[in-house]
């Protein structure tokens, strides 16, 4: 079994290559010896490293996307809709679903593998605990890609917990917002997730292209933790103003659905659910970091290493 992607993948396609997972992606590529073309509807608008091709298309281009991914061993489809991107199930329909027939169709026209990155709100969907636009066109996605797979087509599926970052307007909801110094109100801080970095995401990313096992399911997640928790890491670490107040999660979902019903007539949609608000987020990451031989990186360190 191949162990180092390097010797079996020689270029790439990264689908969604300018966002959170995108670009620590393309630089862990790059650091294994592997060609990236960065495939992003703002892909002109960024320097890349030496060793990424930045290509400026759309993910509901499907000639525009072939072309992209033609020469390449391996497709890490990340392009998605998700909370605060998409204001309908039409939204979402479009990029995730569609956005994901896409996909599958440059990786047959070109023989390459499938990574595809769906979401563990999947594994929320199907239990009845969430039933959000955002999870259930992931799943459909999902199902589209195991189909795929049944056809003939070889891919693997990767469910992240909650990712986020240590680079400004790219770190997630709560991060970004320490950067920015403008968490004054920690909302739910007794919600349960299961945080992981990006950069610990790309490294699964790159194993799962290397060695995962066609149509399996890697959930990526980190230790289970409160939200809280996470945010006082984060702080104490990287030097960060802690916010001043907690709202606990039964209040915080008053307003929030008050959000979500006006948001036709205010124009913003919300970046979380009231369910997924209310459900919490714990998984357990660690069989598909065993299996993929990788670990993960505590928070402390992140962003003790990022403050310093």
């Amino acid at each position: 079994m191949v162990t180092d992607p390097s010797t079996s993948i020689k270029r790439a396609l990264v689908t969604g290559a300018t966002g959170i997972v995108g670009l620590p992606l393309c630089r862990e590529l790059v650091s294994a010896g592997i060609r990236v073309t960065a495939y992003s509807r703002s892909a002109a608008e960024f320097e890349f490293l030496d060793g990424v091709d930045g290509v400026s298309g759309d993910i509901l281009d499907v000639e525009s996307l072939s072309s992209a991914a033609d020469g390449c061993d391996v497709i890490f489809h990340v392009a998605a809709a998700v909370h605060g991107s998409a204001s309908d199930y039409a939204g979402f329909e479009a990029i995730n679903v569609t956005g994901t027939e896409n996909a599958i169709q440059a990786a047959r026209a070109n023989g390459a593998k499938l990574v595809h990155v769906s979401s563990v709100n999947v594994a929320g969907f199907r239990s009845g605990d969430l039933n959000d636009d955002y999870a259930s066109t992931k799943s459909k996605a999902e199902e589209l890609v195991t189909e795929a797979v049944t056809a003939g087509l070889e891919a693997v599926i990767v469910r992240p917990a909650t990712v986020f970052g240590n680079e400004p307007g790219r770190a997630g909801l709560l991060v970004d917002r320490l950067f920015a110094g403008a968490l004054k109100v920690l909302p739910a801080p007794s919600r349960t997730i299961s945080p992981v970095w990006s950069g610990d995401l790309a490294k699964a990313l790159v194993c799962a292209a290397g060695i995962g096992e066609s149509c399996k399911v890697y959930t990526i997640a980190g230790p289970t933790m409160t939200s809280g928790e996470f945010v006082q890491a984060v702080c104490n670490s990287g030097g960060f103003r802690k916010p001043y107040v907690s709202i606990p999660a039964w209040i915080f979902a008053v307003p929030l659905q008050v959000a979500w019903w006006l948001r036709k007539v205010t124009r913003w949609t919300p970046p979380v659910s009231v369910e997924s608000l209310m459900t919490g987020s714990a998984h357990d990451g660690s069989a598909s970091a065993r299996e993929l031989n990788f670990e993960y990186s505590s928070t402390e360190s992140i962003f003790r290493a990022t403050a310093n």
